[in-house]
């Protein structure tokens, strides 16, 4: 076998297949350090890139273990190995496979999510925890393995983006366990709710460490706590009462403190799209017919225009934008529904799915999570309203 440099290229054959077959245990290692070497920079002509390729699908067969873990380390960061290759060494043998479920990019979300639910090792399961990015779906899978080393690796991997029923299931199986609490703890980021959820279960010290590190969450649920009892007085009517309901709202937004340009929003978080239609329509000296109209328009163009005119905060956009389209399809559905109060309830109890079937990662929204808290608080006044008029 010829890996000598000659000019910029080494020389490489079919012949090198059966060579290196034959090759002694220690040549063989050093021959397949080589070959991936070179074929990771790039030293190979493409025929001799195929012939590689050809040898590395020869190696991932050998009875020796050390020589399949040899190739696996030698070519887990380049991207450009063959699919197969990769593959089967992932499915290899635990010493093996972790170089790959660790580093290498050939893997798709797919691939690790069948590795994961196909094998109870948990070594594979951590490495694939360790990744740079590990995405929803892979992370869900591995935390319903329900294995505490697996998750707390996840937890100190800020390249993993979890879905907030993902942390909700950790919180639910590990909340007596304080390491893992800890570590969901000193996420760099964690919605509202969670930070909520969490601060009814952890121990005081953990609890001291979350309200230093989740500052903000800690001033949004106390504003939103506040908030919240007065609101919960409030009886949501429809269009018939409007001007008296609207007349009702602003006292009680008044009383609150709230800001004018926030009171349309409080009112779609309380799933009431008539008082949110009146509330702009004040704001941008409109007609409410008109409004209604811009407001139903699917592509969202008029809501865009009108949020705009109303000087309605410009980092809830984003966020309000995805709550009106999960009302008016929600407001759609449940039409039919005669009386007013029993539309409402149904919309507001499923507002939040709606979102979220809508938004694949609610950090890629701003402050949705912010709006979603919102929302949640407002869904059980009305599930406890309808507990005590039963």
């Amino acid at each position: 076998m010829s890996l000598e440099e000659g000019g910029n290229r080494y020389e490489l054959t079919d012949d090198d297949i059966q060579k290196l077959i034959k090759s002694p245990f220690e040549k063989k290692i050093d021959i397949t350090k080589k070959i991936a070497d070179y074929y990771n920079s790039g030293g190979f002509s493409q025929e001799q890139m195929v012939a590689a390729a050809k040898i590395f699908g020869t190696l991932v067969k050998d009875t020796e273990v050390k020589i399949r873990k040899t190739l696996s380390e030698a070519i887990k960061d380049n991207p450009d190995i063959p699919r197969d290759i990769i593959l089967s060494l992932a499915h290899d043998v635990q010493e093996v496979s972790l170089p790959v479920l660790e580093f290498s990019d050939v893997l798709t979300d797919a691939d690790l999510i069948e590795i994961v639910t196909s094998t109870e090792d948990a070594e594979k399961q951590k490495s694939i925890s360790k990744r740079h990015t590990v995405s929803e779906g892979v992370a869900e899978v591995l935390i319903e393995t329900d294995n505490e080393a697996v998750v707390d690796v996840l937890l100190h991997n800020e390249g993993v983006h979890m879905s907030e029923e993902s942390i909700d299931r950790i919180v639910e199986t590990f909340g007596e366990k304080e390491e893992i609490m800890g570590a969901l703890v000193e996420r760099e980021t964690l919605p509202v709710s969670i930070v909520e959820s969490l601060a009814d279960k952890i121990s005081e010290s953990l609890y001291n460490s979350l309200q230093e590190k989740h500052k903000d969450a800690f001033v949004r649920m106390d504003d939103m706590v506040r908030k919240s009892r007065d609101v919960a007085k409030m009886k949501l009517i429809g269009l018939r009462s409007t001007d008296a309901e609207y007349y009702k709202f602003c006292q009680l937004m008044e009383k609150l403190k709230i800001p004018e340009e926030l009171s349309p929003i409080y009112a779609l978080c309380m799933s009431n799209m008539n008082i949110f239609e009146v509330k702009i329509a004040r704001l941008t000296q409109t007609p409410v017919l008109n409004i209604r109209q811009l407001v139903r328009d699917s592509s969202n163009k008029g809501f865009r225009v009108l949020y705009r005119r109303a000087g309605l905060p410009k980092d809830l956009f984003e966020a309000s934008e995805v709550l009106i389209t999960a009302l008016r399809n929600l407001e759609s559905k449940y039409s039919s529904l005669t009386k007013r109060e029993n539309h409402l309830k149904t919309v507001a109890q499923e507002l939040r799915g709606e979102i979220l079937k809508n938004v694949k990662n609610i950090e890629d929204v701003k402050n949705l999570d912010y709006v979603l808290s919102l929302v949640n608080h407002y869904s059980s006044m009305h599930e406890d309203k309808g507990s005590s008029d039963s």
